[in-house]
């Protein structure tokens, strides 16, 4: 009977710290949680510098490996942070002084025609309220446009806002940079130090899903970049060949919004199919071609070409998208949205490994783990 009273009482202790165990750590999570959003604007000014320190880590390691018999390792290293840094940031420069005057001149020039646009358009839109059957006008009527007009109000007053605050854009666009640049030249110190803070038994584990996430986040980021060159070159092209307006200016809008997954060319797509059909209103058969040619374009991408650039393990359901990227929104703005499907991969990798099939996760230890601990 004392027996079995201890045991009991040992399974009811152990039942209360495994309680107090997974409290605690919710309770971190949620603290956690709540720090990040707090800080949500120098947490996007840091992800900004971890993602151009990505871009530019590729050419520094390159160059690296040519040893030089000149220069000490660390000097070496300084040397080609340099000089990356230096070639990026003239290409950029020279990148956005090729396209800023015809950008202007078309974006001027667009706005000049705006108000023969909006007779255009409005005409159309009276043309199909016409053809409109009784039912379908009364659903129109039906409809409450006021939420519409107060997020008008407020997305017109958040442009404003960032406008005013360039001062603080300024600094960021100058911070940013200086951070990458510390990530790429000194980053197995800074992964040292990070990995200094875990214990000893779990530090080998995290070492390999550092790896893990790095080469999935370096791989979305460069797929995604390759993804926005082959939307803004195609996009150009095409509207150049059926004689459209502001070719720069909506080609350059298609590879910047095709960073953001799956809504990204919904958003580019919607603007060309509009403008295309404002610009050529006597040619049924422009906005017919348009609609074609983007979603001909978002399928080959999706289907074809990110595969091949991004992997499988990126590979998330498109409604799994649309939330996290409504999340990544949410929270951190414009970064979040290009942020949330790697890093929902990379949480559905760790919950794949270690809740759902733990022992895949023993057997597929890293072999390079003990050489990377070492090197850091």
């Amino acid at each position: 009977m004392d027996s079995n009273a201890s045991n009991n009482i040992e399974a009811t202790w152990e039942i209360i710290r495994r309680l107090a165990k997974w409290t605690l750590i919710f309770a971190a999570v949620v603290l956690l949680g709540y720090a990040v959003y707090r800080l949500r604007e120098v947490v996007i000014s840091l992800l900004a510098a971890v993602l151009m320190a990505y871009i530019l880590l590729p050419g520094v390691e390159w160059l690296c490996r040519k040893r030089s018999g000149r220069f000490s390792p660390k000097g070496q290293r300084l040397l080609a942070t340099i000089l990356v840094f230096v070639v990026a940031l003239s290409m950029l420069a020279a990148a956005i002084s090729l396209f800023i005057s015809p950008f202007t001149t078309e974006l001027n020039e667009f706005v000049r025609s705006f108000g023969e646009y909006q007779k255009t358009f409005v005409s159309f839109l009276q043309k199909v309220w016409d053809a409109m059957p009784e039912e379908g006008r009364n659903i129109v009527k039906t409809i409450d446009y006021s939420k519409a007009s107060a997020w008008l109000k407020d997305y017109v007053e958040g442009i404003l806002q960032i406008a005013t605050s360039s001062a603080r854009v300024i600094l960021e666009l100058v911070l940013i940079p200086v951070l990458a640049f510390y990530f790429v030249y000194d980053y197995r110190a800074i992964t040292a130090e990070l990995y200094a803070l875990i214990p000893k038994t779990r530090r080998r584990e995290a070492v390999r899903i550092g790896r893990m996430a790095g080469e999935m986040m370096q791989s979305y980021i460069f797929g995604q970049l390759i993804l926005c060159v082959i939307a803004g070159v195609l996009t150009g092209i095409f509207l150049s060949v059926l004689g459209i307006k502001y070719v720069v200016v909506l080609a350059l809008f298609a590879g910047i919004t095709r960073a953001i997954p799956i809504v990204g060319p919904i958003v580019s797509g919607i603007p060309i199919v509009l403008v295309g059909a404002l610009s050529s209103p006597g040619r049924i058969e422009v906005p017919l071609y348009l609609a074609l040619f983007v979603s001909a374009m978002h399928f080959g991408e999706s289907k074809f070409i990110m595969p091949q650039l991004i992997g499988r393990r990126l590979r998330l359901h498109p409604a799994v998208v649309i939330v996290v990227l409504l999340i990544g929104a949410e929270f951190f703005g414009l970064a979040g949205m290009f942020l949330a499907a790697p890093v929902a991969a990379i949480i559905r990798q760790l919950v794949k490994q270690y809740y759902i099939d733990p022992r895949d996760s023993q057997s597929s230890q890293s072999h390079g783990v003990a050489e990377i601990i070492a090197s850091n």
